[in-house]
């Protein structure tokens, strides 16, 4: 059995490799805006650090590479794999479309069309192969192994709480990219860092509870690529309404888009403890 002490140790040097990796868009701030070969490279090899850093230290501390929740599991669990892929699309759906209504611009979701939505999910189901195939490498760091060790450490609450914090985080360098090339102002950017703070723990518990219940990394690999790509996907849809030019809702509603997450937080997390409270205690 792993002790309290070597769950720390793991976790610290998990923690430290992916912080180092977090610099990368920073140290190649200029090959990333010289070219989009640049940027592609550096933004793959970002998004694998996870992934890497699972490997590095399981390696290092002789831990091994058992549980590492590759198998895909796909058969017994094709209903979660169905959640995986519409549950973030209908949860960005409702960040922003519940303000359009209340503001009394329905006409603004004109391009919602039945043909319309159709389309789109059908191009989400298309993308979501090719986009999970690079997304194993952060979810195989975050799911396949800082929930791991968090979790005797710190409980479900504090996995989801903690680990949503850290993944977040993560993402301040690519955040910050718009600001150092001139195109956000500096107000713009930290609001965009503190709505992911905001956001994150809703997609953690939703994932974590994806891969306890299939026992399988996969499932939220597919749930983060929908993620994703489903902030396209709704605005192309937006963008089909009858918008009008320079038009905007008041700022107050900006609020409204942390509400479907937070909410997804505190479902998933109620359900998690729930499900731990069945599992049999071993002395």
């Amino acid at each position: 059995m792993t002790t309290k002490k070597e769950n720390i140790k793991r976790l610290g040097i998990y923690l430290l490799i992916v912080a180092a990796s977090s610099a990368m868009p920073f140290v190649y701030f200029k090959l990333m805006n010289a070219s989009q070969t640049g940027f592609f490279i550096v933004a793959e090899l970002f998004c694998a650090a996870p992934a890497l850093a699972n490997l590095i230290t399981r390696k290092l501390t002789k831990e091994g590479f058992r549980n590492m929740k590759l198998h895909l599991h796909l058969t017994e669990n094709i209903r979660y794999y169905l959640l995986a892929f519409a549950l973030p699309l209908l949860c960005t759906a409702l960040m922003y479309i519940p303000a359009i209504i209340i503001c009394d611009h329905s006409e603004w979701l004109s391009g919602f069309t039945l043909n319309n939505v159709v389309t789109a999910v059908l191009m989400l189901a298309a993308q979501g192969a090719v986009m999970s195939a690079g997304l194993i490498g952060e979810e195989l760091g975050w799911r396949g192994y800082m929930n791991q060790k968090l979790e005797p450490l710190v409980g479900i609450i504090g996995t989801v709480l903690i680990g949503g914090a850290v993944w977040s985080l993560w993402h301040l360098p690519s955040d910050m990219q718009g600001y150092l090339a001139g195109r956000e102002t500096l107000s713009e950017t930290m609001k965009s860092v503190g709505g992911r703070l905001l956001i994150m723990p809703g997609y953690a518990a939703f994932y974590l509870w994806l891969t306890k219940k299939t026992d399988s990394v996969w499932p939220a690999v597919l749930a983060h690529a929908m993620g994703n790509a489903s902030q396209s996907a709704i605005a192309e849809l937006l963008g089909m309404g009858n918008i009008p030019e320079a038009a905007s809702l008041p700022s107050w509603t900006d609020v409204l888009e942390y509400v479907p997450m937070i909410i997804i937080a505190m479902f998933f997390v109620v359900l998690l403890l729930r499900e731990k409270k069945k599992i049999p205690q071993t002395a």
